[in-house]
Order: C-alpha cells, then structure tokens, then sequence
C-alpha cells in the first residue's frame, strides 16, 4: 500500500509534468502567433506590464511555470536543465515583482520598439522547438 507522502508526491509530480505540458503547448502557440501576426505580436509585447493585473498575472505565471519545471525536474530527461531553468524563472519572477511595475512596463516597450516583423518570424520557430523539446523532455 503506497503511503499518504508518497501518493501526494506522486499527484504533485503528475500536477508539475502537467503544467510544463501546458507551458510547451503555449510556446508552440506563441511561435505560431508570432509567425503569423508578428504586426500584433510585437503589440502584446509592448503591453507587458502595462497594468497592474496583466504584470501580475504574467508574472505569477512565470511563478508557477516555473515550480512546475522544478518538480517535475527528476522525472524529466534532463533533470539539470530543469533544475537550473524552472529555479531562474522563479527568481526572475520575484525579482519583477519587487521592482516597480512601470520600470517592467518600460522595458517591454523598449524591447518591442528593437523587434522587428523579420526579426518576430524568424525567431518563431526557436519557441517552436523549445515547446516541442519541453514536453518531449516530461513525456
């Protein structure tokens, strides 16, 4: 009989491959997207952060993909790029959400300024792969 802790291991695991499942599928979505309408793409980049509810949100999700990433780490084939990649989401999640919203708001219309439609369509397909590769890696 498998025991309370290791049952709810198991769910959390489950739960964790799950949400990097749902995190590969959005980075395949948003390679799409940006391939087809780079125009719109480069829009919602600039909008980043541009309210308190859209950087929160953002970020919390960041948060949560990134737990994910982490404990689901020893299922995956590559437990040490998961590791160190769900770990420097999550910090990078706290570290935007200790700064000011509008220095974040700022930097994403920087950044949206510098991309180009080219640069959005050509750069499409390596979120394509990463997608592919993160669900690969926990499935």
């Amino acid at each position: 009989m498998m025991s309370t802790t290791i049952l709810a291991i198991s769910v959390y695991s489950t739960l964790a491959q799950y949400i990097v499942l749902l995190f590969g599928i959005f980075l395949i979505a948003v390679s799409i997207f940006m391939f087809v309408c780079p125009k719109t793409a480069k829009l919602y980049i600039s909008k980043a952060a541009s309210t308190n509810f859209i950087n929160y949100s953002e970020l919390s999700l960041r948060g949560i993909c990134g737990i994910g990433i982490v404990l689901s780490a020893e299922l995956s084939k590559f437990p040490e790029f998961f590791q160190m990649f769900g770990t420097f989401m999550v910090i990078t999640a706290a570290i935007l959400f200790s700064i000011p919203r509008k220095w974040h708001a700022r930097y994403a219309v920087r950044t949206s300024e510098k991309l180009s439609v080219t640069y959005l369509r050509i750069l499409s397909p390596l979120s394509l792969a990463f997608g592919i590769f993160m669900i690969y890696a926990v499935f």
